[in-house]
C-alpha cells in the first residue's frame, strides 16, 4: 500500500512538472508576441478659417510590436461636438468643428507584455478664425474684371470687357494705338484635394529594423482656365490662404486652409511655361512675384537675382529646351507628344511624406511638395512656405532650380520641328 501511494505521489509530481513546462512554454509563445508602445503627438491647435464651416487635420499614429502582434488601434474623442476623429490605419483624422478642446484617446487593440492595452491622448485645441476686417483685401486681385473701375488699362478699349476669357492672340495688344501694353486675360485657377497614402519610414523597431508603414497625405489637382502668360496674369491667382499655426505642421494636413502651397508651384510651372530667350524679362517677372515674399524684402535677402536670372537662362535655351520644360509638369504631357498638356491645363502635386521643418529665419514652416512625371523616372521635390506676413506662398530659396533640369528628350519629329521654325 505506501509503496502503490509512493508512486502515486511521483506519477502526480511527473504530471505537475509536464503542465508547468508547457504552461512555461506557451505563456513564453505570447510573450514573442505583443505591443511595446504607442505615439501620438501630445498637443495641437487647428484654426477654421472664418470662410469655413470645419476643418480635417490627420495626425500620425505610431504602434511599435514584439513578433506579429497587431498594430491596429481606436480612437474616441472627449468631446465630439468640438473635434470628431477617425482612425485609419497609421493615422487619425480630426474634424475640428467649433472652438474648444478636446481630448483624443488613442488605444491599441493588442495588449503589451503585461496583458494590457496601451492608450495615448492627443489635446487638440481649436480655434475659429475671426473674418478679416477688409474682405476685399488683395488675396485675390483681378485687374482684368471689367466691373473694376481701378484698371487703367481697359478704359482705352470697352470692346474687350464683354469677352475677358477670350483666348484671341494673348500676345496681341487689344489697342493698336499702345502695342507695348500686353492684353490680360481673367484667369482662374481651381485647386481640389484628395487623400492618398505612400510608403514612408517610421523609424527602427526594438531589432534596429527599418519599419516602413503607409503615410497618408493630400494629392492636389490645380486646373487653369489659361496658362497665366506674364505677372499681372499670374497675381491675378496668386492669392493669399489663412495664416496657419506655426506650432503644428498643418499644411500637410489642412485640406480647406492650405492649397497655396500647390497652387505656387503650378504657377511656377506657368512660368516656365512663358518663358522666350528673346524676352525673358516676363518669366522674370513672374519668378519674382513667386520667390520674392515681404520676409525676403525685411531680411534683405535677393530670392531671384542675377545669379538666378542667368542660371534659368542658360538651361532654357539649350536645343530649344524652353519649348517645352515648362509644358512637361501638366498632366498629359510625356516625350512621345512633344510634351504636349491636355486641356484644360492641369497639374497635379503631392506632399512629401515627411513632416515640415521650422525656419527661425523666416519665423515659418518649410514644406515639400512632389511632382511626378513623364519627363523622369523619379519625382521632383520643391520646397515652398508660407509667408508669416501676407499670408501668401512662395518658393523657397533656389529650390526652383531642379526643375530647370535635363529630362527625357522629345521625340525626335517635336525637335526637327523646333529647330525648323528657329
Amino acid at each position: 500500500m505506501k509503496k502503490s501511494v509512493k508512486v502515486l505521489s511521483v506519477v502526480l509530481c511527473v504530471l505537475l512538472a509536464v503542465s508547468a513546462f508547457a504552461l512555461s512554454a506557451e505563456a513564453k509563445k505570447k510573450a514573442k508576441k505583443y505591443v511595446t508602445s504607442i505615439s501620438i503627438t501630445k498637443k495641437a491647435t487647428i484654426t477654421i478659417p472664418a470662410n469655413k464651416s470645419t476643418v480635417k487635420k490627420s495626425f500620425k499614429v505610431t504602434v511599435k510590436v514584439k513578433g506579429k502582434a497587431s498594430k491596429a488601434f481606436t480612437a474616441k474623442s472627449s468631446k465630439a461636438s468640438v473635434a470628431a476623429v477617425k482612425a485609419s490605419a497609421s493615422s487619425v483624422t480630426v474634424t475640428a468643428k467649433k472652438a474648444g478642446t478636446a481630448k483624443i484617446t488613442v488605444t491599441t487593440k493588442a495588449k503589451n507584455n503585461k496583458n494590457k492595452k496601451l492608450s495615448k491622448v492627443l489635446t487638440v485645441t481649436v480655434k475659429k478664425a475671426s473674418a478679416p476686417s477688409n474682405p476685399a483685401a488683395p488675396v485675390n486681385p483681378t485687374p482684368s474684371n471689367p466691373e473694376t473701375p481701378s484698371n487703367p488699362a481697359t478704359p482705352s478699349n470697352p470692346a474687350t470687357p464683354s469677352t475677358p476669357e477670350t483666348p484671341t492672340e494673348p500676345d496681341t495688344p487689344t489697342n493698336p494705338d499702345t502695342p507695348s501694353t500686353p492684353t490680360v486675360r481673367n484667369i482662374t485657377l481651381n485647386t481640389t484635394l484628395n487623400e492618398i497614402s505612400r510608403k514612408g519610414s517610421s523609424g527602427k523597431d526594438d531589432q534596429g529594423q527599418e519599419t516602413v508603414v503607409d503615410i497618408p497625405l493630400w494629392q492636389a489637382t490645380s486646373v487653369f482656365n489659361y496658362a497665366p502668360a506674364n505677372a499681372d496674369e499670374l497675381k491675378q491667382v496668386h492669392r493669399a490662404d489663412a495664416l496657419l499655426p506655426n506650432e503644428v505642421d498643418a499644411a500637410i494636413t489642412a485640406q480647406d486652409g492650405a492649397k497655396g502651397r500647390f497652387e505656387v508651384v503650378a504657377l511656377y510651372f506657368a512660368a516656365l511655361k512663358a518663358f522666350d530667350p528673346k524676352n525673358p524679362d516676363t518669366t522674370y517677372a513672374m519668378m519674382e512675384e513667386l520667390c520674392e515674399s515681404p520676409t525676403t524684402k525685411i531680411l534683405s535677402l535677393d530670392s531671384f537675382n542675377n545669379f538666378s536670372r542667368n542660371s534659368m537662362k542658360d538651361n532654357l535655351s539649350k536645343a530649344y529646351k524652353y519649348k517645352y520644360v515648362g509644358n512637361a509638369y501638366f498632366d498629359g504631357s510625356e516625350p512621345s507628344n512633344g510634351y504636349t498638356p491636355t486641356e484644360p491645363l492641369t497639374v497635379t502635386l503631392e506632399d512629401y511624406v515627411y513632416a515640415s521643418q521650422p525656419s527661425n529665419q523666416y519665423q515659418t514652416q518649410i514644406y515639400k511638395v512632389v511632382t511626378r512625371f513623364k519627363g523622369a523616372d523619379s519625382e521632383r521635390i520643391i520646397q515652398v512656405y508660407q509667408d508669416s506676413i501676407d499670408g501668401k506662398w512662395y518658393i523657397f530659396s533656389d529650390s526652383w532650380m531642379g526643375f530647370t533640369a535635363d529630362m527625357k528628350d522629345p521625340a525626335l519629329k517635336y525637335q526637327a520641328q523646333w529647330a525648323s521654325e528657329g
